[in-house]
């Protein structure tokens, strides 16, 4: 066998052994706890306290449609810097990733459970408005996102309607606050600068609040982004 064939080898079987672990990356994770339908797994002791986290995430999902799309879903929490890049891969400076494609999971970092608080790159907890219980909610509305309209449709989604969606859901913001920021061209309300998703968060609150647009078209044929920017920022006031 050439040279060259072996290498194509051994990199379809490293690919393939890559996507098994995607789909059950079970093993890796020694302990886990099952509540209001979602399983978290951790490589760490979970404490009790983690219910709650758990419950408080799931009673952001339910307030969506979708809710029911994250019942039987398993969320890991990598306690390590290379276990969670392992399964972020290029996005490994993220809170955590969705696997919409493969196994369907969300990956997330390492996590304070006791407090309700993920860990961020820097080794600190992140701000207290984006607890743990709101990374696991966010992540989960991907998973949801892509049941809805299946894999191929997901994956011509904007940006701005899929995180945009999550953050609606999993996240409670003061929506005449975000306006006058935008309107200001705060920081935070641009994701470039901030990897926050006030502004797309916002941009969803208007169609589906304000324009009463039905969930599905938001999600399978929404509007061009730039004319419900210009829309949002035209208003007078939320």
């Amino acid at each position: 066998m050439k040279l060259s064939q072996r290498v194509l080898l051994a990199l379809f079987g490293a690919s393939c052994v890559y996507l098994l672990l995607l789909a059950y990356p079970h093993p890796l994770f020694a302990h886990e706890l099952t509540t209001g339908g979602i399983t978290v797994h951790s490589t760490k002791p979970i404490p009790e306290a983690m219910k709650t986290t758990v419950e408080r995430a799931r009673a952001r999902l339910d307030r969506s449609p979708l809710g029911a799309g994250t019942r039987g879903v398993h969320v890991f929490i990598c306690d390590s810097p290379w276990l969670f890049g392992l399964f972020a891969r290029q996005n490994y400076q993220v809170g955590g990733v969705a696997d919409w494609l493969v196994g369907q999971h969300v990956f997330l970092r390492e996590s304070d459970m006791q407090n309700d608080r993920l860990i961020g790159p820097s080794g600190r907890p992140v701000a207290a408005d984006r607890p743990l219980s709101y990374f696991i909610a966010h992540e989960l509305m991907h998973v949801a996102n892509a049941r809805a309209v299946g894999r191929w449709r997901y994956a011509r989604m904007p940006q701005w309607v899929d995180d945009g969606y999550a953050d609606y859901v999993a996240r409670d913001i003061d929506l005449g606050d975000a306006l006058s920021k935008m309107k200001e061209d705060a920081r935070e309300l641009d994701p470039r600068r901030s990897g926050l998703y006030l502004r797309y968060q916002l941009m969803v609150a208007y169609l589906l609040d304000k324009r009463h647009v039905p969930l599905d078209e938001l999600l399978t044929a929404p509007p061009p982004r730039q004319a419900i920017e210009a829309r949002v920022v035209a208003l007078a006031e939320w």
